[in-house]
């Protein structure tokens, strides 16, 4: 359709994935990805960090060049799940929030209903905000209340990085991606979604936030509890899992290899 734009098709992957973990305090979250009957697979558990008691979290993680869709205003993410999971979430680009020594990219939440057929998820570009927090992965300010932090159409015109995560919830995490576009594209090129325009329509799933802290958040309560006047420090160490998540640096993840195509 003229409307959209391919971001990725798992028919035909343009994309090398893989799976980063939780790498903090013991983290044993864990995932898998593999492309099969044209599907990328995202298969793992998001389980408690054991020293925590706290959820970690698991990503499906695709590096590259992609597509323009800085026309577009919408992200749309065609799978299905067979687990019921509620801490879904989406990102692309290294776009850096001022203030924060770490790339970090557009983040926002989605559902994926269960059931065997294949089901568009739309988000809308708005939905999106690089202001979220690092301990939680919950947004701070949203697009829509401050423009600022609203898709820029630098990123949208190449996202170099789209993570799927399962993210703060505990649960299994089994999410069947058959394809990623940009939808409600133009033709002229005018970017109705970048730097702070208002809403899109009404979506096909409905996303909301969740609230439940991931173990960044209690790794600097423990770090405080325990090393008092370095706490600045050894918190700004634990928040390195976003910069390594952002910038592919294994040395601090527990990674798995690119997705193996069966």
């Amino acid at each position: 359709m003229s409307n959209e734009i391919i971001l990725e098709d798992f028919a035909n992957p343009l994309h090398e994935w893989t799976s980063l973990n939780d790498p903090v305090m013991g983290g044993q979250s864990y995932s898998t990805i593999s492309i099969k009957d044209d599907v990328g697979v995202f298969d793992g558990e998001v389980v408690d960090v054991s020293f925590l008691k706290a959820p970690g979290f698991i990503t499906m993680r695709g590096e590259g060049n992609y597509a323009d869709v800085s026309s577009c205003d919408h992200l749309r993410m065609t799978a299905r799940a067979s687990e019921a999971y509620d801490g879904y979430r989406i990102s692309f680009g290294r776009k850096i929030e001022p203030g924060s020594p770490f790339p970090r990219g557009f983040k926002a939440d989605f559902k994926s209903p269960l059931g065997t057929e294949m089901v568009n998820i739309d988000i809308p570009f708005t939905d999106f905000t690089v202001n979220w927090d690092g301990k939680t992965g919950d947004a701070i300010t949203t697009c829509e209340e401050d423009a600022s932090f609203c898709p820029d159409t630098e990123t949208l015109q190449n996202m170099h990085t789209i993570s799927v995560w399962g993210e703060g919830v505990d649960g299994k995490v089994k999410l069947e991606v058959a394809s990623i576009k940009g939808i409600g594209c133009t033709a002229d090129g005018t970017s109705p979604a970048a730097e702070g325009t208002s809403p899109a329509a009404t979506t096909t799933n409905t996303h909301s936030s969740t609230t439940t802290l991931s173990p960044s958040f209690f790794i600097g309560v423990a770090v405080a509890a325990f090393f008092g006047a370095v706490v600045s420090g050894l918190f700004a160490a634990v928040k390195h899992n976003y910069k390594s998540l952002n910038e592919a640096d294994e040395s601090a993840t527990m990674t798995t290899p690119k997705a193996d195509i069966v």
